[in-house]
């Protein structure tokens, strides 16, 4: 018998995180690396066939048999039921799971290099502490913009819902760090968002059409 502790996703197979031939051993695996589950910025959104919210979780799992007696579960709206197999695997116990955040930071490849949290702070704090150098953090549909004069940074988030909650982390890391140069501005209304179309346009050289777009869904 193989036991695996794997990772799903709203209820899919994702990868497999560990596999051994001992119940014991698999059982180890799996509060180990609940332990060591420390993440910076979560995922909430992934792009599959459309923006859809996601759940993660951490599952031990044996391929099923005639003899298996399946899991009875409570739904998020209350309803109790029992759980199917995953393909021909048996759940044995499941836990939430986060997974680290990555983005689209414009002049990086979005499908080879996507960093993680760190490096959009990075960016916030070039010349956070200068009182001469003011910079405004912007919504703009998807895409989270940081900028003035000398700077001009924009993540492409997965939704507006993605973005402003972008948005609200970093404004709480620039409190925290009591900085007062950065203006977080919230999200463009119709009397800015023009204009930030028109910087977006002359920094990246994109079209209107594709700086128009609410979400990176094909």
């Amino acid at each position: 018998m193989v036991y695996r502790v794997i990772l799903i996703g709203n209820g899919e197979y994702r990868k497999t995180l560990y596999r051994c031939k001992t119940i014991e051993g698999v059982y180890k695996h799996y509060h180990s690396l609940k332990e060591e589950n420390k993440v910076l910025y979560p995922r909430k959104f992934i792009n599959s066939n459309g923006i859809k919210r996601v759940k993660y979780e951490i599952c031990v799992s044996k391929v099923t048999e005639d003899t298996d007696e399946f899991r009875t579960l409570r739904d998020d709206y209350g309803k109790i039921y029992t759980e199917k197999p995953l393909g021909d695997w048996t759940i044995l116990a499941s836990d939430e799971y986060l997974v680290e955040e990555t983005f689209w930071i414009f002049g990086f490849n979005p499908k080879g290099i996507r960093p993680n949290i760190s490096e959009i702070v990075k960016r916030l704090m070039v010349g956070a502490y200068s009182k001469k150098m003011v910079k405004q953090v912007i919504i703009v549909h998807n895409k989270v913009l940081i900028y003035n004069e000398n700077q001009f940074d924009m993540v492409i988030c997965k939704n507006l819902e993605d973005a402003q909650r972008l948005h609200h982390t970093l404004a709480k890391i620039a409190k925290k760090q009591k900085i007062k140069s950065v203006l977080f501005m919230g999200t463009a209304g119709a009397a800015m968002i023009g204009r930030m179309y028109d910087i977006i346009h002359k920094e990246t050289g994109w079209p209107y059409t594709k700086i128009r777009r609410t979400s990176t869904r094909p």
